[in-house]
């Protein structure tokens, strides 16, 4: 897949990365870093990329980014439903129009954790749904149950 996909980034002028989490923030670094000459959109519906990280940082990767000719779209977002390797233009939810060769996806999938507010580990979720724990890795309110991934 590795292959493929580079592939088909060597084979395009332009790039889509639909999500501005941490996989479409470093595609799109890896791209402009590799070919410079690539023109690539990164459009993201959070109000800024990596939410998770602070401010500053945020800011940080937004700048370098534009500092390479990378145009950024915050605050919209494209119909997935509407994707497809043929089509070229793609239509954002401001109503911009985006031309590129290729797209790639690079969306979070949702937690799978809502089995667990039925078991004894409920009062360890923090309110999306995440496993707290301390820096050992240990399930916040357990001294014998660790958590990772």
């Amino acid at each position: 897949m590795l292959a493929a996909d580079n592939g088909k980034i060597e084979s395009s002028e332009s790039v889509l990365i639909i999500g501005g989490g941490p996989t479409g923030v470093e595609l799109a670094g890896e791209i402009v870093v590799d070919y410079p000459g690539k023109r690539v959109t990164l459009i993201h519906r959070g109000p800024r990329l990596l939410e998770f990280i602070g401010d500053k940082a945020s800011k940080k990767c937004l700048d370098w980014l534009t500092s390479k000719k990378v145009d950024v779209l915050l605050q919209q977002s494209v119909d997935l439903g509407s994707l497809s390797d043929t089509e070229k233009v793609y239509k954002t939810s401001d109503g911009e129009t985006v031309t590129a060769d290729c797209h790639f996806v690079c969306i979070g999938k949702p937690l799978s954790s809502s089995w667990l507010h039925d078991t004894i580990l409920k009062e360890s979720l923090d309110s999306k749904g995440r496993v707290m724990v301390e820096k050992d890795l240990r399930v916040k309110g357990f001294n014998n149950i660790f958590a990772i991934g």
